[in-house]
């Protein structure tokens, strides 16, 4: 049904939206800033691809639990109960975002940015209940979705903080925009 794929297009029009009312600060970004945002965009689309777009298996395996069923979603709300290839999946596709995130508020402090990456579960994780409701989306709402998308944030942040106190750091800081 082509009814549930509109959530992936609205995600993109969003972030198109967005890019064109920011035109005119991001005509005064220096190339290599262009180049994070441009590519945390890029990013954000391919990540609203992988949890917005209809699928009705995982992408690795077969699940190893059984889901409690909440109307149309399949839930799991056990932490670590399953820990299939695709857990450890979750962690990899965030990292990316803990390192946009620390090019793009530079001056987000650790807890700000475990609080971030748990919002940001939770909302991926909300939006996908509320649209299996509505559109039969097909997709699992699951708890270790949440840790594991928090954890990878963390940890690409942590990477960035780390890399901050190396001799790339003056690298580093040509792609950095701070946009708050």
């Amino acid at each position: 049904m082509m009814v549930r794929w509109i959530p992936f297009f609205m995600n993109v029009t969003a972030l198109m939206i967005w890019l064109k009312l920011q035109s005119r600060r991001l005509s005064q970004l220096s190339l290599w800033q262009l180049i994070t945002v441009i590519s945390a965009v890029s990013y954000v689309m391919v990540v609203g691809y992988l949890t917005l777009a209809p699928t009705s298996n995982a992408f690795v395996t077969d699940q190893q639990v059984a889901p409690m069923m909440i109307d149309k979603a399949p839930v799991n709300l056990i932490p670590f109960w399953s820990t299939s290839a695709d857990f450890y999946q979750n962690v990899l596709m965030m990292i990316p975002m803990g390192v946009y995130l620390a090019l793009l508020l530079p001056n987000f402090k650790f807890k700000d940015m475990m609080l971030t990456g748990t919002l940001i579960g939770i909302g991926i994780e909300s939006m996908q209940f509320v649209l299996d409701q509505a559109i039969n989306l097909l997709r699992w709402v699951d708890i270790n979705d949440i840790l594991t998308n928090a954890v990878g944030v963390m940890l690409g942040w942590l990477l960035m903080k780390g890399l901050a106190h190396t001799r790339i750091d003056h690298i580093i800081r040509k792609f950095r925009v701070d946009l708050y």
